[in-house]
């Protein structure tokens, strides 16, 4: 069965309230934040989860969630869900998305800033959608960092990607053929 991302993230952002917006700018979350991001579609939901396993989540009778769109190349591809009292642990909807904010990567700075990397959804929320925070830390899309001139983040999330960066990647055997002749 396929998953309506688009559709779930309308539901979920139909049940942000008040108590909801203001738990999120106590939380450091400006209003002007929200109003931005919200310009493009909705920034956020809220949602019950359940979490199913293997990092995944769905919606059902479980806690209180924030729900975030995570999108590649402009594409929704996944929703990311966590609770404001444990923002460090998140679940994901399909398990596509491997960074919020993905799609800075590939743009070029112009200005020599480091791309920011965030530890998690609420700290990139915080900081208004600038940079990453990555949600899959065993995606293969995390050598794309190896491209980008520098990286700013606290040390424990910069010596995770460090560690992870630093390993010998896998080379596939390589055949060579012999070429073939064709007959004239």
């Amino acid at each position: 069965m396929r998953t309506d991302l688009s559709s779930e993230l309308q539901s979920a952002a139909a049940r942000v309230e008040q108590r909801h917006l203001d738990r999120l700018i106590a939380l450091g979350i400006s209003g002007g934040t929200i109003a931005e991001m919200g310009l493009r579609g909705p920034p956020f939901g809220m949602v019950r989860g359940v979490d199913v396993g293997a990092g995944l989540y769905e919606p059902g009778d479980g806690p209180e969630c924030v729900v975030i769109p995570v999108h590649a190349e402009g594409t929704l591809i996944d929703l990311v869900a966590f609770r404001t009292d444990q923002p460090t642990r998140w679940r994901l909807r399909t398990g596509l998305g491997w960074a919020l904010g993905a799609d800075q990567i590939y743009v070029p700075s112009w200005d020599n800033e480091p791309l920011q990397l965030w530890r998690s959804p609420l700290d990139w929320l915080r900081n208004d959608g600038v940079g990453i925070t990555v949600l899959d830390w065993d995606a293969p899309e995390l050598r794309d960092l190896l491209m980008v001139e520098s990286i700013a983040a606290d040390n424990d999330v910069g010596n995770r990607l460090l560690d992870i960066l630093a390993r010998p990647t896998r080379l596939p055997k390589l055949i060579v053929r012999k070429a073939v002749r064709h007959a004239a």
